[in-house]
């Protein structure tokens, strides 16, 4: 596509960030960013973040290329302390159906799940709430069945359901224990008849944060 002055800074900025990155972090790889970077005022974070709203407020979507594509991902991916970015896209429908598609399975698993978090509030995405709930990762998994329960309180209930009982991961891992967290607090959102049942399920566990959630949720009844 035709290198406009947008996309050309974005580049120049996600470059410059980084470098930057390479000399601070050194260990940050797309499995290892919570998102607590201590900015240096060289970071060039915040004019990465800054060109990449120019470019979708600015190139259409239809334009873009693979390589823009990944560019924006990588901004959204770092930006997974404040979400601005993923904040941002959702006054863009045809940039955010476009970038979370692109997510669904990629490298970039901190954009995968702000993208699962918000699909429900953009109209043509809501079906891809269902391929984020199938993740490889846990934690966008739990994301997504989370905003499910906003979208359809009897797909939600089904799916809760499913998450608890598939034994996808280990028991004892605190991946099964969060994924059942999250299946009670769907159910007790969408006001399910089967909470009851799982919260019994909860406190005859051996999890302790389980126990914790159930007993929480019981007292708001």
């Amino acid at each position: 596509m035709k290198m406009i002055r947008e996309i050309k800074n974005l580049y120049k900025e996600i470059n410059s960030f980084k470098k930057w990155a390479a000399k601070h972090y050194p260990q940050c790889d797309e499995e290892h960013d919570n998102g607590e970077w201590e900015f240096g005022v060289n970071s060039h974070f915040d004019e990465m973040v800054g060109e990449a709203e120019e470019v979708i407020s600015k190139v259409n979507h239809e334009d873009a290329d693979e390589e823009l594509i990944d560019a924006l991902l990588f901004v959204v991916a770092r930006d997974n302390e404040c979400e601005n970015l993923a904040d941002e896209l959702i006054k863009h429908e045809g940039w955010f159906e476009l970038l979370a598609t692109k997510s669904v399975g990629s490298k970039y698993i901190n954009a995968q799940w702000q993208f699962a978090k918000r699909v429900g509030e953009v109209e043509c995405c809501k079906n891809l709430v269902y391929e984020f709930i199938d993740s490889e990762n846990e934690y966008t998994s739990r994301m997504a069945l989370q905003t499910l329960a906003d979208i359809d309180s009897e797909k939600a209930e089904e799916y809760a359901e499913l998450m608890w009982n598939r034994r996808k991961y280990a028991e004892g891992s605190y991946e099964d224990e969060y994924q059942k967290i999250m299946a009670l607090h769907v159910l007790h959102a969408i006001k399910s008849k089967k909470l009851e049942e799982y919260l019994d399920k909860a406190m005859e566990s051996s999890y302790v944060y389980l126990k914790d959630n159930a007993e929480g949720i019981r007292k708001q009844l």
